[in-house]
């Protein structure tokens, strides 16, 4: 990556009004050629373009930020990291468990946390439905499956009082329309991520009194 690839990452968080340090765009940076490097031989994402590694996976990610909520999070079928490890960078103060069924992908999650030295950091390697690590205030995941799948094979993990925050393109009607009733939408958000031309939304889930 290289100063071009800094002032669209820096500019692209100005437009998100997103604080962040030449630390934290360094390190954003790090992770993404670690990415780009490991994707040769590993297969980790379809996007090989730097600049398309800085919209579609960085900035996308950190899009979130403002209205991440606060506590223990969980990024289900995280992938390369995605969103954890760059709302990890972010939100220092913040504990993120990546947990994937892929042991490659887990590996290079931990190759990440130590080049990067995020002590915020946890990665799994379990199916998200074996997993048993306790409870979180919330539980992301970004194109992990249909939003009653991610439910139903996450409730378990939820704090009484946590909710679900879902990364999503194009906002999931029929998705939400077919969630069980247990669950209920607390709100809905249309995101603007600086460089894709792409809808994307959030939907934040909560449990049913």
């Amino acid at each position: 990556m290289n100063n071009q690839h800094h002032e669209l990452l820096r500019r692209g968080a100005e437009k998100l009004s997103l604080p962040i340090s030449d630390k934290q765009i360094d390190q954003l940076l790090q992770f993404a050629e670690l990415i780009l490097k490991w994707n040769k031989t590993h297969n980790l994402t379809a996007i090989t373009n730097p600049d398309e590694v800085v919209s579609k996976h960085l900035l996308d990610s950190l899009s979130v930020c403002s209205s991440f909520p606060k506590g223990n999070a969980l990024d289900v079928g995280s992938g390369a990291g995605l969103p954890g490890i760059p709302l990890a960078i972010i939100n220092s103060h913040q504990d993120y468990t990546l947990v994937d069924c892929s042991l490659k992908r887990i590996a290079f999650i931990k190759e990440v946390k130590r080049k990067l030295a995020l002590t915020n950091v946890t990665a799994i390697h379990s199916r998200v439905e074996d997993f048993d690590g306790g409870y979180f205030d919330v539980i992301t995941s970004r194109a992990f499956s249909s939003l009653g799948k991610m439910l139903e094979q996450t409730q378990h993990l939820l704090a009484d009082d946590g909710c679900w925050f879902a990364m999503k393109g194009t906002l999931p009607t029929e998705e939400i329309r077919e969630m069980a009733d247990n669950f209920k939408v607390q709100k809905t958000l249309k995101l603007s991520v600086p460089g894709l031309n792409a809808e994307r939304h959030i939907i934040q889930i909560g449990r049913s009194t």
